[in-house]
């Protein structure tokens, strides 16, 4: 009896590893990273980096270094638009960048486009008006 009850405790704890190995396992996520350049193709120091997913939710920003590169790490697997912004310009978005588990996606963000500057607002005698 003892040994049938030993037999069946390893058998046991041999299924929960397994279970726990392939049903538990965390999927492994990936990089997100690149380079912003400006006009002249010079990279662009702290420049914002602006990431969402390709769905459009999810929106994120961080910094270029002083070099212009970005690395992003632990980013999930899926599809992404990426765009940078830096001194009053902007790149176009970089759509669908595909970031697979344990890889790296790599984009390069060309600043070309002026950032609209909002209307001015100017107080009147009769309330604030749009210039």
């Amino acid at each position: 009896m003892r040994k049938l009850r030993f037999e069946a405790g390893i058998i046991l704890l041999i299924l929960a590893a397994c279970a726990g190995g392939i049903g538990y396992a965390k999927p492994v996520d990936g990089v997100l990273g690149g380079i912003v350049l400006n006009t002249k193709g010079a990279p662009v120091n702290a420049a914002e980096i602006l990431w969402q997913s390709a769905d459009g939710t999810a929106p994120h920003a961080t910094r270029a270094d002083a070099g212009g590169r970005f690395r992003i790490a632990g980013v999930r697997q899926g599809l992404y638009d990426v765009r940078a912004q830096a001194a009053g310009m902007t790149s176009e978005w970089q759509h669908n960048v595909v970031v697979r588990p344990g890889g790296e996606a790599s984009v390069t963000l060309r600043l070309s486009h002026r950032i609209p500057r909002p209307a001015a607002v100017r107080p009147s005698g009769s309330g604030n008006q749009t210039y």
